[in-house]
Order: C-alpha cells, then structure tokens, then sequence
C-alpha cells in the first residue's frame, strides 16, 4: 500500500487543540505511505496552522453549521467530490464530522465506536475502531490506522513556520521582556472551568522573577484573554509582561522561543508542544493522562478531579482548578527549570 497513491481525508473540524494533537496522524500517514495525498476538513482557526503543515496537501474550510443549510451541505458534496477519496480518518467521530465522510463517497470511512464515537458517527462510518477513552487522545488516534495497515511510531509534528515569522517572533520576544527566552503564560483557555485565577499567573510571574531572574511573557487570543494577560502584569507590579497581538503562526514562532510554557488545558499548550517547548499544565476538569501535554518532557499538575460528563465539566466553574496552590506551581518550574539546567551542564 505505502508505494500506491491513496487519498485520505482527515475529518478533525475543531478545537485547535484538538486539531494539534491530530497532526501526527498526519505525519504518521505520509512517512508510510509518501505518495499518499492527505485532505484535511476543518472548520476553526486551526486552518492556519494545518497551511503550513507539510503533511497536509489540501486544507477544506467547512461552515460551522453546514449540515443544517441545503445549499451548504450541496456544495461540501460538491468540493469533496471534486477528486476521488479512497479513505476517510474520522479522529473527532461526530455526526458532523462522519457525514463529511459519507458526503465524500468514500467507501472506507474509519472512526471511533462508542463511547469515542458519539451521536451518529458509529452508523455513518464504515469502521468502528476501539477508541479507549483512558488512553491519550494522540494514542487513541492513531489506532485508526490500524485498517489500513500504518503502525505509526513516536508521534511527530512537523510545522514549516516562515523565516521571516521566526525572525519577527524572536525580536518581538526580545523587545517585550529583553530577554531571549522567558516563560510564557497563557491565562485563557476555552472553558471558564479551566481557568486559573490571573492573582495567582501574577505571584508565579513575580517569583520566577525574584528566585530565578527569569521573565514572564503573557499571550492571549481576543479582548477577554487580553483583559487576563493586563490584569496579570498589574498584579505583578509590571514583572509579567503582554505579549502583543498574533495570528496563530506568529504564536507557534513566539511560543519556540520559551524557555517554559505554563498555562491549562489549552490549544496554546498544545501548540507549544508541537513546536518543541517544555509545558507545565494545570488541570481541574480534564485529566492529564488524557488531553494533558504528549511526552515525558512535560509536567501536569491536577490537585481535584472533575469526573462530570462533558457538558457538566464545560458548565462548571473553575473550583477544581483553583484547588492548585501557587506553591506547587512553582514547584513544579523549579524541577523544569533544574532539568533544563542538567541537560545545558
């Protein structure tokens, strides 16, 4: 199969996260099959990073709501069918994801059973794969490469972030902390149940300051998080610093600069991971061992356990992630920052 051409379509619509922790299958299909023709369906911002993924050879931009519109659903048909599709990876295994499969004519259309898959998808796909919910979301993807015979092997995420983006990144970086590689903190997240109180983002900025002369650099995505990201740098008298506003790419550039990454269960924290930097991450309503950061290089915090269903979890306020005391945050940077400065001895 890896010397033939095939055309998979890769049905991952949203989150960014999500979308993020989706490219090494991506990467896993064209290192065993390079002629292979990958087409991704999304439908977030996402879509600027998947641009610039090599693995990916045509981006899909599908409307948020298309199944509920005639004339929108016609022409997602129409488009995928403008070039025949052998196969369809189904990672994120909802209805709206499954009926861009069945949309296509594809006769292999490969997603999760149930509980993974969910609403309609397990009876729109024509392979149900066992989708362990106590696995990682990476590790679990990449079992649907088991029909077509992919044993993928350490996940990869290959991003070709422009030159010129990586030279603005570092100078911006410089002239916002004056300093090559501070931590970068990112307040926001997509839940109000994953968020961390800013007060607190504040007393990390201000002790990494004090005990390790290390600057904090602040990202933020939209007016809220921007709200977040001023209220840190007042609460710590100026120590954090705001970053400037950034398309998806220039972040994944500013985040290759940072000597540590401290946020939740975010789509930044993925992106950092993607692009090589150690995260610490904080979780209340979701597990670590889950969706937490992808390798041993990483650190996760979690000091209460939200065991609700998705929906219970999302609606939640943030009394599990307040439940992590500053002190063992700071902790944990001083084991990061301690491996970081065996690994340069």
């Amino acid at each position: 199969m890896s010397n033939n051409p095939y055309h998979i379509l890769i049905t991952r619509l949203s989150a960014i996260g999500d979308c993020i922790a989706t490219m090494p299958l991506a990467a896993a299909i064209k290192q065993a099959m390079p002629q292979s023709k990958i087409t991704w369906a999304v439908s977030c911002a996402a879509k600027q990073l998947l641009d610039i993924c090599p693995d990916v050879d045509r981006v899909i931009v599908v409307p948020k709501r298309y199944l509920r519109q005639p004339s929108e659903l016609l022409a997602m048909r129409r488009m995928l069918r403008q070039e025949p599709i052998d196969c369809v990876l189904d990672p994120q295994s909802l209805t709206k994801s499954a009926a861009l499969g069945w949309l296509s004519g594809a006769r292999l259309r490969i997603g999760f059973a149930k509980p993974r898959g969910r609403e309609l998808a397990p009876w729109l796909n024509t392979v149900s794969v066992d989708g362990d919910p106590e696995r990682h979301l990476i590790d679990a993807q990449a079992t649907l490469l088991k029909p077509i015979d992919i044993v993928p092997s350490k996940p990869q995420f290959h991003l070709n972030i422009p030159d010129e983006t990586l030279a603005w990144a570092k100078q911006h970086v410089q002239e916002c902390v004056d300093h090559p590689s501070p931590v970068i903190i990112n307040p926001g997240a997509g839940w109000d149940s994953r968020l961390w109180p800013t007060e607190r983002y504040a007393e990390v900025a201000t002790w990494l300051h004090r005990e390790h002369q290390i600057p904090t650099l602040v990202v933020w995505a939209g007016d809220r998080e921007r709200g977040f990201a001023e209220e840190i740098c007042s609460a710590s008298n100026g120590i954090a610093k705001v970053a400037g506003d950034t398309s998806l790419v220039q972040l994944a550039a500013v985040l290759k600069q940072a000597k540590l990454f401290l946020s939740s269960d975010t789509g930044p924290m993925h992106l950092a991971v993607a692009v090589g930097t150690r995260c610490l991450s904080l979780h209340g309503p979701t597990r670590p061992e889950l969706s937490g950061p992808y390798g041993p290089q990483h650190l996760s915090i979690q000091k209460a356990r939200f065991d609700g269903s998705s929906r219970e979890r999302r609606g939640a306020d943030n009394w599990s992630m307040q439940a992590i005391p500053v002190a063992e945050v700071c902790a944990g940077l001083t084991q990061m920052l301690s491996m970081s400065s065996r690994a340069a001895a």
